[in-house]
């Protein structure tokens, strides 16, 4: 409770920086349109000594079916209306975090959409979820729908990130296979 009541404080005075504020481990959940979580992977964190955390994801490919799309490989997660599918970042992250920029854990989590029927995948459809660590500690992404085609190329500058959200729009919580993002 101790423990709690401090992650608590520290979160409203903004001072959450560190693996100590972290878990040493994570769970990685998809929640579908009726709560019902399905598990993608973890995450480990570790001090950077930085005041920072660093983060390592490793996402459980077992989940996903293999396909090839657009002529390269996808890991996807199918159901009768939509395809989810993972897009693995392509390019360098420092892959470290604050409790105010969880950016590098985002650009490992994106996705793209497609319908079953259509032939290959459109990273015009790419999906992201902006990540808010909450008060108990678990982080919490709410999905967002816009074109990720800016990952064609690498970025101009090491560690940069492409992904233009401003151009994102708040993705339909009842259309898309999985609205929500938890880590716990």
């Amino acid at each position: 409770m101790i423990r709690l009541f401090a992650v608590i404080t520290l979160l409203l005075n903004g001072a959450i920086t560190s693996a100590a504020d972290f878990p040493d481990k994570a769970g990685i959940y998809l929640l579908d349109t009726e709560q019902t979580e399905l598990k993608i992977g973890e995450i480990t964190f570790t001090d950077s000594g930085q005041q920072s955390t660093a983060i390592a994801v490793n996402i459980d490919h077992s989940v996903f079916t293999d396909h090839f799309l657009s002529m390269r490989p996808f890991r996807c997660i199918e159901s009768s209306t939509e395809w989810f599918c993972y897009l693995e970042y392509p390019y360098e992250l420092r892959s470290l975090i604050t409790a105010d920029d969880l950016s590098d854990l985002e650009y490992q989590l994106l996705f793209i959409r497609k319908k079953p029927a259509e032939f290959g995948i459109d990273a015009w459809n790419g999906l992201y979820y902006k990540l808010a660590l909450q008060a108990d500690g678990s982080i919490t992404g709410s999905l967002l729908e816009g074109d990720l085609n800016s990952l064609q190329s690498p970025p101009a500058e090491t560690y940069a990130k492409p992904v233009d959200l401003s151009e994102f729009i708040e993705a339909d919580k009842v259309k898309r296979l999985f609205p929500q993002l938890r880590i716990y």
